[in-house]
C-alpha cells in the first residue's frame, strides 16, 4: 500500500527564472544578448539551452552552438549563454527565445531533476 505525503510537507518542485537583455548598437552589424538563468529555492541548473523562435526583420539570429566548455566558470545557482544575431540595417523590434534549462535539487538518491521551459522577450535595439 502506498502512502501520500500531504501537501504541505511535500518538498517544493525546483524552478528557475530566465532573463534575457539584448545590448544596443550604433549601427548595423553584430548584436549581442545574453540569456541569464537563475535557480530558485535551492535549486541548481545542470543544464540550459535557448532557441530563438521570431526575431524582427532585420535582425536575424547567427546559428550557434553552447557548448559545455563554456559553463565551467558559472555557478550552478546560475548560468549564462550569449545569443549572436546580425542586423543588415537600423531598427527597433523584440526578439523572442525558448529558454530550456534542467533544475535540480537535492543529492544522491534524495535528487530530484525536472525540465523547464520558458518564453522570455528583449528588444533590440540597432541605430538612432
Amino acid at each position: 500500500m502506498f502512502s501520500a505525503l500531504p501537501a504541505t510537507a511535500a518538498e517544493p518542485e525546483p524552478g528557475v527564472k530566465a532573463e534575457l537583455v539584448c545590448r544596443p548598437e550604433a549601427a548595423p552589424g553584430r548584436v549581442l544578448c545574453e540569456l541569464k538563468f537563475v535557480a530558485r529555492s535551492g535549486a541548481r541548473v545542470v543544464w540550459a539551452d535557448a532557441l530563438v523562435t521570431s526575431a524582427p526583420e532585420f535582425v536575424r539570429p547567427l546559428r550557434a552552438r553552447v557548448a559545455p566548455e563554456r559553463f565551467k566558470g558559472a555557478g550552478s545557482l546560475e548560468r549564462k549563454l550569449s545569443l549572436g544575431f546580425v542586423a543588415s540595417q537600423a531598427g527597433l523590434g523584440r526578439v523572442t527565445v525558448k529558454a530550456r534549462a534542467v533544475v535540480c535539487r537535492g543529492e544522491g538518491e534524495q535528487e530530484r531533476c525536472s525540465p523547464k521551459t520558458e518564453d522570455v522577450q528583449a528588444e533590440v535595439r540597432v541605430g538612432g
